[in-house]
């Protein structure tokens, strides 16, 4: 089923399937409620699965062109529209930004409304000690003190960030798409990735562009420790490596935490190798169904 509900002015529409403790999952930058089609099976049968789309993206109102949206923003959509679907906390899954960073920033301000938290691969760079754009400072400690990571970061900087926002201010979305996609899931994953997904990136470009321009949040090592919320990471092992330090470094820092791997996949772990993500979701879920 399809609706709608309207949260802190704006109309966000969300499907929904199944009965049960509400699941509620959130998309990354390029997508929309749709990117869960490959879940409904495998959550629907034990719980009341819930898809939103964020702010800004399809089917919802299209953003202006030059506007600018903090994660905040998401932050305080998604926390009311909790409020308005659930009367108990939700199981929630997250993918990237907004979906894995908002569901971060929402542990740490309103733990209260959830039950567990399913991490996809946040880009949550400030734990590192880095933001959205970074300086020139920020990067040279972070080489300092994980080279690996540091280096990773650059070249995501130089192929992915940088061209995506100079293809971005030229009205060029498909390109700045491609090459931002490329950076976070590899060659072969955008190579791999059907024309109609990546019809519906270019689609919902607008919000990750008003993500950019606003850059990202403090999100510090002391805020990641003080998150009580039950949280699971999951990676893919052929994520490029400046996602990975992200998440490795939050597998040290929040308290209740557990990481599932999901060996061959990348970004999209979640529509590329659903089997493994779905069962190794679903069994941590089902660990913390008594709530909180």
């Amino acid at each position: 089923m399809v609706t709608s509900t309207q949260v802190n002015g704006v109309d966000l529409h969300y499907i929904e399937q199944g009965q049960g403790h509400p699941v509620v999952f959130v998309h990354g930058g390029f997508g929309d409620y749709r990117a869960w089609e490959q879940q409904w099976d495998a959550f629907a049968p034990s719980y009341r699965a819930i898809a939103v789309s964020c702010r800004g993206s399809w089917p919802n109102e299209k953003l202006a062109p030059d506007e600018t949206i903090t994660l905040d923003t998401f932050v305080g959509d998604l926390a009311e529209f909790v409020r308005t679907v659930s009367v108990e906390p939700v199981h929630l899954v997250g993918h990237s930004s907004p979906g894995g960073f908002a569901g971060l920033c929402l542990a740490r301000n309103h733990p209260e409304l959830l039950r567990s938290l399913v991490l996809l691969e946040p880009p949550a760079f400030p734990v590192l000690g880095v933001n959205i754009p970074p300086s020139p400072l920020q990067v040279i400690r972070l080489l300092l003190r994980s080279p690996r990571a540091g280096a990773a970061f650059i070249r995501f900087g130089a192929k992915g960030i940088g061209p995506a926002m100079r293809a971005f201010a030229r009205g060029d979305d498909e390109e700045a798409v491609r090459v931002f996609v490329t950076a976070n899931v590899g060659a072969d994953g955008f190579a791999a990735m059907p024309q109609e997904q990546f019809r519906r990136f270019v689609e919902n470009a607008g919000p990750l562009k008003a993500q950019l321009r606003a850059g990202f949040p403090t999100f510090g090592p002391d805020d990641a420790k003080a998150i009580q919320v039950p949280t699971l990471l999951v990676s893919g092992s052929k994520t490029p490596p400046h996602i990975t330090a992200v998440t490795d470094r939050l597998e040290q820092l929040i308290p209740d935490v557990r990481r599932l791997d999901i060996v061959g996949a990348s970004h999209g772990m979640f529509t590329t190798h659903p089997t493994e993500f779905n069962a190794g979701v679903l069994h941590f879920i089902r660990a913390h169904d008594a709530g909180r």
